[in-house]
């Protein structure tokens, strides 16, 4: 990603129009590794419904396509709107986006095309990039605009996109937000806590819009939003080093760690508190979760079982189960670690020892590939693994 070690915090939020069970609007965001690129796409799709969906989906999903691709944006543009089918009805294709490509130079491009301009923030103030357009020149869309601005952004800059059901939230209710309601919401809100992560100040907005429409949507109403800053560090530890002789070296990476750190495996724990002469703390904790209790150890965040919580957590993650708020297993506060966490090294011992079967170690180091893959490919994390 951007060098100086600046993490691309992405994510979204959204709601569909009151009395839908589809959304309208949808998002879709790719990681491209070889590349060290992120590209992140917001669609609304004519109408609302199924339909909409359907338009919104076909025009993302292209989106995301012809920019990995590197087309120009005049190309990209031109072929999205005349794959798209028509609309039964009106007999038009329509569906606006708003393209947010990411780039390991530095450089973030945005494209836009009939949607709300994303408001873009620096030191808590609106910023303006410079904004250029072009016109498309084929017959089909002739005099169309497509807006674009390529920049380099600074930590804690931040892009926030957004549907028209944000923008024309409250019509007829609010001139004032009607006028610049979204955007001096948004720094308002910033202000007051410059460090709110991307999915809640997405959250936040689409809270606002229904709430202009008094709690009654009437369009599907989505946030795109994007936060530069210094990732949120974590550790997760499991396993034994394939040889005794490495213990040593195991530990002194995990004492050397900077951020949170996590301990999955008793075998593991042990040799962490007998390298670093950490104790434990009280007795174990049960849960009720279904999975063995939880430890406690001095300078480590959470300590807990190995495999079978690491199932758990695989499966959790795989499956983007909406975690129980009132819920508290050790698999749930392993992913609760995780997605609040930027940058994700898994410290792997692959030994095998009288305490354990060789399938038990094989099941847990591909266990650990499985889940660094979905946090790196599904929720956009930094992901390292180091094999002792």
């Amino acid at each position: 990603m951007i060098k100086n070690e600046i993490f691309v915090d992405i994510d979204h939020f959204q709601r569909p129009k009151n009395g839908q069970h589809s959304f309208g609007d949808v998002i879709v965001k790719k990681f491209i590794k070889e590349e060290n690129r992120k590209i992140a796409v917001l669609s609304d799709g004519m109408g609302s419904g199924i339909k909409a969906n359907v338009l919104a989906s076909l025009t993302a999903s292209m989106a995301v396509n012809f920019i990995t691709e590197h087309k120009s944006i005049s190309e990209a543009s031109e072929l999205i709107m005349n794959i798209l089918p028509e609309c039964s009805e009106r007999h038009i294709s329509y569906s606006t986006f708003v393209i947010t490509d990411i780039k390991d130079t530095g450089w973030t491009d945005i494209i836009v095309y009939d949607s709300p301009l994303p408001v873009l923030v620096r030191n808590s103030a609106v910023f303006d990039p410079v904004w250029n357009y072009i016109e498309l020149t084929g017959e089909k869309h002739k005099g169309k605009r497509i807006y674009s601005t390529a920049y380099k952004p600074r930590a804690n800059d931040r892009i926030i996109a957004f549907t028209d059901g944000i923008s024309q939230s409250g019509l007829g209710f609010s001139e004032e937000w009607e006028r610049k309601g979204a955007e001096e919401y948004i720094i308002k809100t910033l202000s007051a806590d410059p460090d709110l992560s991307a999915g809640v100040i997405a959250e936040k907005l689409v809270n606002k819009a229904e709430m202009n429409d008094k709690f009654t949507l009437k369009d599907d109403a989505s946030v795109l939003s994007v936060h530069f800053r210094q990732p949120r560090k974590l550790l997760i530890c499991s396993g034994a080093p394939v040889s005794k002789e490495k213990d040593f070296s195991f530990a002194q990476e995990f004492k050397n760690f900077s951020g949170k750190r996590i301990i999955s495996g008793g075998t593991t724990s042990d040799i962490i508190s007998r390298e670093l002469g950490l104790k434990f703390k009280e007795a174990m904790i049960s849960l009720d979760d279904g999975l063995p209790p939880i430890s406690r150890m001095e300078d480590v965040d959470l300590v807990t079982e190995g495999v079978m919580t690491l199932s758990k957590v695989e499966r959790i993650l795989r499956d983007g189960i909406q975690i129980d708020p009132l819920k508290d297993g050790a698999g749930e506060r392993i992913v609760k670690l995780i997605m609040n966490s930027d940058s994700i090294l898994f410290l792997v011992g692959t030994s095998s020892n009288e305490y354990h079967f060789d399938l038990q170690y094989k099941m847990r180091v591909q266990l650990i590939k499985d889940i660094a893959e979905i946090v790196e490919r599904k929720y956009l994390k930094q992901v390292e693994l180091k094999f002792f």
